[in-house]
């Protein structure tokens, strides 16, 4: 009854029906009333007259009969025409008038179907707007609580370090004392070996203080970017993990193929360095790999910087190569890792200094690889 764009089916039909009623009739006065035909069935009618009878008068007389009645018939034909094309005018007409007011109720339809879809289409876009604006806020304040977390972590991995370096000067510190202590009961104390006690302990003291100075300076961000030596940045990393390392019988190798300074944010490169071999340390020992070692290769070619932190704990599982860098991805228990290490490292690389973090398998274990500019 409609066809796609819900005009009737009828309107298309009816028009192309009339011209088709109209020419079936115009065809058929053609027929009947063309001179030609109508000659040819006289000549027609006058042999067989002449066959029948030779009276000329009475033929003529019936062919005066003849042509009358063809006149008359051609007039009827020629009224009904003009009266079949009069109701076809007035028909076509009305016709126009129907359709002329169903195309305004289609295009009113369809006027009416375009301003709810824009409407419906500035409310989305409202909505959109919105929703953006909220996902950034959300996406704001999980970086946050993400930066929050790290930062928390890195606070229990700096007492966790803090704590590895002093246990060795707190040893030598009460082994000074009980010896002071020793030497003052069995009245066997001098001035000198006072003096030396005291001379140690402050050394040591000193050597604590200090400790604790590097750990905070490390672990303050900087604020613009400047150019550092990598070398050392890279051994202040080192020296902070070194107690940690020697506890747990891992050996640390720094191999320097080239050395120079980039550009970037030295205490934040540290800290990538650091958190690179605390893990390569902590998946060695969670595993309780053999002659542990871990490498740090230091190369440039051309204007890349590129530094390689490799160790022979066997290597990451495939099914963990697309998730390491994600946030609170850990192979670690919960109590010992958050998943925001590595996480924040690439930050730190990537957007901070426009470089790239990846990691592949050798045959030994897993090597992380950083790409800066120099």
């Amino acid at each position: 009854m409609f066809n796609k764009d819900g005009i009737p089916f009828f309107t298309i039909m009816i028009p192309f029906l009339s011209i088709l009623f109209v020419t079936f009739f115009a065809t058929s006065y053609y027929l009947k009333l063309s001179k030609e035909n109508f000659e040819v069935d006289l000549k027609e009618f006058r042999e067989i007259y002449i066959l029948k009878s030779n009276n000329k008068k009475e033929l003529d007389l019936l062919v005066s009969k003849k042509i009358e009645q063809q006149e008359i018939r051609e007039q009827k034909f020629k009224d009904f025409m003009v009266t079949l094309t009069g109701a076809i005018l007035v028909f076509m007409a009305l016709f126009s008038l129907l359709m002329i007011s169903i195309i305004t109720d289609v295009v009113k339809k369809y006027k009416r179907q375009v301003q709810n879809k824009e409407a419906k289409l500035q409310s989305l876009n409202k909505t959109l707007s919105t929703k953006v604006e909220q996902g950034i806020e959300e996406g704001k304040e999980k970086d946050k609580a993400m930066f929050q977390q790290s930062r928390l972590a890195r606070l229990g991995t700096m007492l966790s370090m803090i704590a590895h370096q002093w246990r060795q000067p707190l040893t030598e510190l009460s082994g000074t004392l009980m010896e002071l202590e020793t030497a003052t009961r069995f009245k066997k104390v001098t001035n000198e070996h006072i003096l030396n006690s005291i001379d140690k302990s402050d050394k040591l003291i000193e050597f604590m203080s200090n400790t604790i100075d590097d750990f905070r300076n490390f672990y303050k961000p900087d604020k613009k970017k400047e150019n550092f030596d990598v070398v050392d940045a890279c051994k202040k990393a080192i020296n902070l993990v070194n107690a940690s390392l020697d506890e747990s019988k891992v050996v640390l190798e720094l191999d320097v193929l080239h050395n120079r300074q980039i550009n970037g944010y030295p205490t934040e490169f540290a800290q990538v360095i650091l958190n690179l071999i605390s893990n390569a340390k902590d998946i060695l020992v969670e595993r309780e790999i053999e002659n542990p070692r871990i490498k740090v290769t230091i190369d440039f070619h051309g204007s890349l910087c590129i530094i390689k932190v490799s160790d022979n704990a066997g290597g990451l599982k495939e099914e963990n190569y697309d998730l390491i860098f994600d946030p609170y991805f850990t192979t670690k228990h919960s109590s010992k890792g958050t998943g925001l290490g590595l996480y924040i490292s690439k930050l730190i690389i990537e957007r901070n200094m426009g470089g790239e973090l990846s990691v592949k398998n050798d045959e030994d274990g897993a090597v992380f690889k950083i790409v800066v500019l120099g």
